[in-house]
């Protein structure tokens, strides 16, 4: 197929899974000169893809973005097994893609991206996202232990998209010392890297000699004690101590200061928190979900949700004061790619994940999540959740890759029409939306 354009900055391991697919169906694409944030902010490329960001690909039929769906459109261009032979390998090579793309590529990147200066550095979320990434490079390696590649005995989008999605991981964070906990991934990387058709678009593949550190800025932490110009007040227990001009450092403070040491930056606080007090309190709604029977389900706990209901079986006789939309807000969500989601299973991964990695918010946050199915056998995601504050707390817009593959909706908490679909997605309704509701999984 002529005529496909496909829109990307160069050395682009999203865009790479695109062009190695490409060289295995035989498919040209072309990749005009571009340069991020200006060719990707133009009114014409703001048609293709609103979201402004790249690769997208531009197709006789319209445009196609997100990286993974370009990769399987150009895939399925030409049967050339990419998908493997049987629908069960099919099903195969959409697990292992969303494996390597939600559980390694994602916490990966959180591990990556503040070293390259796109997030702010944290090194209790570093810590974190390594443990993440070894954790399931442990379950790639041993199912690659007895397999050469992902699907099969030949290349499949899985493997290129998996090799894709661990290339920074080799290139910059995997030292020679990481890698040797995972020898079966490093057989499999390497041997796909070294096949024409990545070479062709990778390039030679050096491995990373050390793993990338962090590098903190001058102005990334507050300025040093040594530099403090400003006297500490007397102690109120000493009134006849004279004033003085100037008092010296403390000697702790003094002595980093002569080492060249910076005072540590105070830690943030919860911008949530500082919200004005709400007389909802999540955690005794959370109880109210939890403990209200399922034969009186929706008379007291989702009667409850909007006029308070005491709290089923509490010791100390709670009570659940209603919901606030002062203090919070409701949304609906929506999975935007239903046809991605034709195995069941794989779906309730998808959302099981999407919960896993957004513990953070926890605290403040609520939802339930239903996966549903229609007639053409996909998989619809839908759902409801409950935010303290008017906004998605921004920490989740944020960190959250998952955020932009959903439709997000704020909605009238007044409208009895929305009212009436909270209940059916609350009560896990057999019929959601005309839809048969098959799973649920919720967020508490």
């Amino acid at each position: 197929m002529s005529n496909l354009r496909l829109y990307t900055f160069p050395g682009n391991k999203n865009a790479w899974k695109a062009q190695i697919a490409a060289e295995y169906v035989g498919v040209k694409l072309d990749v005009p000169a571009f340069e991020m944030g200006k060719t990707n902010k133009s009114p014409q490329f703001l048609k293709l893809n609103p979201n402004g960001k790249v690769p997208t690909l531009q197709t006789p039929e319209g445009a196609v973005w997100e990286s993974n769906a370009i990769a399987r459109y150009v895939a399925r261009l030409a049967d050339k097994g990419l998908f493997g032979v049987t629908a069960f390998d099919a099903a195969l090579v959409e697990q292992w893609i969303e494996f390597s793309t939600l559980n390694i590529d994602a916490p990966m990147s959180s591990w990556l991206y503040p070293l390259l200066g796109f997030m702010d550095y944290d090194k209790k979320k570093e810590e974190a996202a390594i443990v993440m990434v070894k954790k399931n490079l442990d379950i790639l390696d041993e199912y690659l232990a007895s397999h050469t590649y992902l699907v099969g005995n030949s290349v499949t989008l899985a493997d290129i998209i998996g090799a894709a999605n661990l290339y920074h991981g080799y290139t910059k964070l995997f030292d020679e010392a990481f890698r040797k906990d995972f020898p079966n991934v490093q057989r499999w990387f390497l041997t796909l890297v070294n096949q024409p058709a990545f070479k062709n678009v990778m390039g030679d593949v050096v491995l990373a000699k050390e793993t990338m550190k962090y590098t903190p800025k001058k102005n990334d932490k507050a300025a040093p004690a040594a530099k403090e110009s400003k006297p500490a007040a007397p102690k109120e227990s000493k009134p006849e101590q004279p004033k003085k001009e100037s008092k010296p450092a403390p000697a702790k403070e003094a002595a980093a200061a002569d080492n060249g040491e910076e005072k540590p930056a105070p830690k943030p606080k919860d911008p949530l928190a500082l919200l004005p007090p709400s007389k909802m309190i999540m955690d005794s709604w959370k109880r109210l979900y939890s403990n209200t029977p399922g034969a009186k389900f929706k008379e007291i706990c989702v009667n409850g949700l909007w006029n308070g209901a005491d709290v089923p079986n509490s010791p100390t006789n709670e009570h659940f004061e209603g919901f606030d939309p002062e203090g919070y807000s409701i949304w609906f969500c929506e999975y935007k790619y239903p046809e991605e989601n034709t195995v069941n299973f794989i779906v309730m991964n998808k959302v099981g994940g999407f919960l896993q990695r957004i513990d953070y918010v926890r605290k403040h946050a609520f939802a339930v999540m239903s996966i549903l199915k229609d007639d053409k056998g996909q998989f619809p995601i839908r759902g409801m959740w409950i935010f303290r504050g008017q906004e998605i707390p921004a920490i989740m817009q944020e960190e959250c890759f998952d955020l932009p593959l959903y439709e997000w909706t704020k909605v009238d908490t007044n409208d009895a029409a929305v009212r009436e679909r909270i209940s059916a997605l609350l009560c896990e309704e057999d019929k959601i939306d005309g839809l048969e509701n098959v799973e649920v999984k919720v967020f508490k």
